[in-house]
């Protein structure tokens, strides 16, 4: 080997040298692909991973909610969506599944306005979800029916006030004759009035509570927040 040669493989095994010593020096840098790489949780591993706790709603449960928003007979009609609220928790086994204020869903699946003289205005709803943390579950209660209360007592105080006025009327205007004239007047236009009179409407307002019942299982999640 030459004198050329020889330093120049000697300059290359120095070099070599201090590599390596700074490498093996403390709080040297050291690239990342050097550094070993944590391991990650696979795709299945997540998939097998520790579920939640699960329970089940018994069917026949109640479920008290309060309403979001008004309902009524004459603003709203079937096929209508309503929102409501849980107005208590919803608790399986002394365990929390759903807490005080949940968001719940429903629908008015019947409406019926009141009618003319007969026919009481009634509306029938159902809840369809409910929302936990922003996961929803279908649920299935039973129909709750709302009927307005009757006007029949109503009605015939007002045939009958109307019919007592046109007898007084009548007395004064010729007595006799004139009294049983008077009364049919009166009492035709007390039925004209009831005629042209709807009945009550069934309407709520916000924050009114109701009771649903379960007609079948739910089940959910234990809650954990």
């Amino acid at each position: 080997m030459t004198k050329k040669h020889f330093l120049w493989a000697g300059g290359i095994a120095a070099a070599a040298v201090l590599a390596g010593i700074l490498i093996a020096r403390p709080g040297s840098t050291v690239s990342a692909d050097e550094q070993k790489a944590a391991p990650r949780e696979s795709f299945f591993s997540r998939l097998t991973g520790p579920r939640r706790e699960m329970l089940v709603v018994p069917e026949g449960t109640s479920i008290p909610v309060r309403l979001a928003q008004g309902v009524s007979t004459e603003k709203n009609n079937a096929g209508d969506p309503f929102t409501a609220t849980l107005d208590g928790p919803l608790v399986v086994n002394g365990k929390t599944l759903a807490p005080r204020g949940s968001g719940v869903s429903g629908l008015l699946t019947d409406v019926i306005d009141s009618g003319r003289v007969e026919g009481r205005a009634s509306l029938t709803m159902v809840l369809r979800r409910l929302t936990i943390d922003g996961e929803d579950y279908s649920l299935t209660t039973q129909p709750l029916t709302l009927v307005a209360r009757s006007t029949k007592k109503k009605d015939a105080a007002i045939i009958g006030g109307s019919a007592v006025a046109g007898a007084v009327i009548g007395a004064i205007a010729g007595g006799g004759k004139g009294a049983a004239i008077g009364a049919g007047v009166g009492g035709g236009s007390g039925t004209g009035y009831v005629l042209a009179t709807k009945g009550d409407p069934v309407a709520y307002g916000p924050e009114t509570r109701f009771t649903f019942r379960l007609t079948e299982p739910l089940e959910l999640p234990v809650y954990t927040k």
